[in-house]
């Protein structure tokens, strides 16, 4: 092994997923299929090609069955123990299917020794299950490299939110000195746990704590605004214990603040709504715009930085919508739940 593997990584759990047993399936069949069109077995190469493929095809899968049974084992232990697993795994069913075909297929397809057969046998499987794991330690590392580039994109995109009211904030925490001390601590306690969060590169968050960290920013921002900023909130009053990335849900708020209620002399109306599914979490964000009203630069780039952070996290499965209808702005996120436990992102 080139590098030193990390532990408490299962390595071969792709192994597990739908796209990893139809691999298995079809490599199986490649090799049947070689096997029993080699000119040396000219005979009976149907036949032949059926007793293979059902041989290899149980070997396989009875192998990737105990591994599964073994996972959570074996995911504690480093890697190299793992690999040995594998392949003794391998080896044993193999072991045990040739003893059962020397025993059963000897009407249909005759076959040499039985030792000799099994000894074949071994060997072959060996080979293939070296050459196996050797693409195995190439695509984890390849993994690995690929996580990490992630996370220094996720650095960087992290690195660009730079919450925009940080001078307003503290010019009101400043005021508020004056007449309302005890509202100035506030303000200045609300701006450091955002402050904290922004800090909180590439880690996920309890969405209750998403949810009081935007409150606290709108608590910042209605010092601000006063009455010109309304949010009404639509949430489940249990809320169920879901990660979610780190600043999700409130740049979408300070989005609608920058846009939607701080252009207008009058103020505006922010809507937040959360929805739960079993397939998902939706986030809804809506405010009024205002046609001819000057707007702050830079409407979108918040957005973006959301949609590639949750592109990143998500791996594409996350879905963020902008759309405008009737002098209204919304936006949808939708975050699948059954990858909210995120891989690599603790």
């Amino acid at each position: 092994m080139s590098k030193q593997l990390q532990p408490n990584v299962l390595l071969f759990a792709a192994l597990f997923k739908e796209r990893g047993v139809l691999a298995t399936l079809v490599v199986g069949q490649v090799i049947a299929t070689i096997l029993a069109f080699a000119p040396a077995t000219a005979d009976a190469i149907w036949i032949r090609l059926g007793a293979i493929s059902l041989f290899l095809h149980l070997t396989f899968l009875f192998s990737l069955t105990w591994l599964y049974l073994l996972r959570k084992r074996l995911q504690r232990l480093n890697q190299t123990p793992q690999l040995c697993a594998l392949m003794a795994s391998l080896l044993l069913t193999t072991a045990l299917f040739s003893l059962l075909f020397t025993e059963f297929t000897n009407d249909y397809i005759a076959l040499q020794n039985p030792y000799e057969f099994l000894l074949k046998n071994l060997l072959m499987v060996f080979l293939v299950a070296a050459l196996f794991i050797q693409f195995l330690i190439i695509h984890y590392e390849k993994e690995q490299q690929t996580n990490a580039l992630a996370r220094a994109e996720l650095d960087a995109l992290q690195a660009r939110i730079r919450p925009h009211f940080l001078y307003n904030s503290l010019n009101t925490a400043a005021e508020l000195t004056h007449y309302d001390p005890l509202a100035a601590e506030q303000a200045i306690l609300a701006l450091a746990a955002l402050s904290q969060a922004a800090m909180k590169v590439g880690k996920s968050t309890l969405l209750e704590d998403e949810i009081n960290l935007t409150k606290q920013y709108i608590a910042l921002e209605t010092w601000r605004f006063s009455e010109r900023l309304q949010v009404n909130w639509h949430i489940p009053q249990q809320l169920p214990a879901l990660k979610i990335p780190c600043l999700t849900l409130q740049p979408l708020i300070e989005n609608a603040v920058c846009h939607g209620v701080e252009p207008s002399v009058t103020g505006a109306v922010i809507n937040i709504e959360l929805l739960l599914s079993t397939q998902s979490l939706t986030i809804l964000v809506s405010n009024p715009i205002f046609e001819g009203v000057n707007k702050r630069p830079g409407n979108g780039m918040a957005l973006e930085n959301i949609r590639q952070r949750l592109d990143i996290y998500y791996q594409g499965k996350g879905k963020l919508v902008v759309t405008t209808r009737n002098d209204t702005f919304r936006v949808k996120l939708v975050l699948p739940r059954h990858v909210l436990d995120l891989k690599g992102f603790p």
